[in-house]
């Protein structure tokens, strides 16, 4: 991180740039809107987005706490209760997984997140082994059972997080990178590799063998994957010195930043190995983040942040994207996160 402006200062300004250019607060509750007042799409409500939304405030709180983000997390929870109607679901699968870890991560509404589990656990395809992405689909994804797992095993049912996470690896690990593809539908299998199942799967294997002591444990298995999975995940950046490739706009927006969240928690929990593989990973885990954060704050013009790390921000296309600006923020609450674990 550059000396003239230090991480959290970094997260801060992203943090009021989204909130100042797309919340809109209406009395007691408040939602974002999906893009700027002069785009076509401004005044879309975005679900998965919200998500996303209540999650990285919650990484904002924990970086620097404040009680005005609280209250405005208790506002957002209230938008999302009217625009769903109260039932806080929706027929994707994904979708309500992402909400049900913002839910967990920022205690905004407990009853919310154990109906969320229930859903989930009860959506399991027995003749698959895994969760569908949404209701009546034949495609079976690492968007939908990566989070779904982690939500699974944060309420209790282990068991069948463990069963997916080893559906993943038997079915989605790609032999020649060692990275994770998108999904399978009909026996075949969408080759696709993005960002954030990267990211999401890291994080379900950190999870499910944070009670691993060493090689002899069982749930031994899940670290070994964390950790080949980072190292995976910066050999493919190799190529593009350490940036991670760009999705664009839309969902695609929050990619990047998904995956430098949890590659942050793997920074922080693989430096406590005491092995030559395990810190090589946390090193390079933490060498990722920084990279595309100073990449991000280089390129930011006028408060907005690119969609690509490669290139400074416009005021138009993809860059007006409350997604692109929420990736780009979670990804500095990702390196603030690391500033505050690993140097305190």
């Amino acid at each position: 991180m550059d000396a003239d402006t230090p991480a959290q200062h970094r997260a801060a300004a992203a943090e009021r740039a989204v909130l100042d250019r797309y919340l809109h607060r209406y009395g007691p509750v408040a939602w974002a809107h999906a893009s700027v007042a002069d785009a076509r799409t401004a005044r879309t409500w975005h679900y998965w987005w919200h998500a996303h939304l209540i999650h990285v405030l919650a990484d904002a709180e924990r970086n620097r706490p404040d009680p005005r983000r609280r209250r405005l997390l208790r506002r957002l929870g209230r938008g999302v209760t009217l625009r769903t109607i109260g039932r806080w679901t929706t027929p994707f699968y994904d979708d309500i997984a992402w909400m049900g870890l913002g839910l967990f991560s920022s205690r905004a509404n407990p009853r919310a997140f154990r109906k969320i589990a229930g859903v989930l656990h009860e959506a399991i395809d027995p003749n698959v082994g895994a969760l569908p992405w949404s209701v009546g689909s034949a495609l079976y994804n690492a968007p939908a059972n990566a989070p779904g797992a982690m939500v699974l095993a944060l309420t209790g049912h282990r068991a069948e997080a463990e069963r997916l996470a080893d559906w993943m690896a038997s079915i989605l690990d790609d032999e020649a990178t060692g990275l994770v593809r998108d999904g399978i539908e009909h026996d075949a299998v969408r080759p696709d590799l993005w960002t954030y199942n990267q990211g999401a799967t890291i994080a379900l294997e950190l999870l499910l063998g944070e009670s691993a002591i060493d090689e002899t444990d069982a749930a031994w298995r899940h670290v070994r994957r964390a950790r080949e999975l980072v190292l995976a995940v910066e050999r493919w950046c190799a190529d593009d010195d350490g940036l991670f490739p760009a999705a664009g706009g839309g969902d695609g927006g929050l990619f990047g930043g998904i995956l430098a969240r949890y590659l942050a928690d793997a920074a922080v929990e693989l430096s406590e190995s005491e092995d030559a593989e395990g810190d090589a990973a946390a090193r390079a885990a933490r060498r990722l983040v920084e990279r595309n954060a100073d990449a991000l704050w280089e390129g930011r013009r006028e408060g907005l942040f690119p969609a690509d790390p490669r290139r400074a921000a416009t005021a138009d296309g993809d860059d007006l994207d409350l997604s692109v600006q929420m990736g780009a923020w979670i990804t500095l609450e990702a390196a603030a996160s690391l500033d505050r674990m690993l140097t305190s």
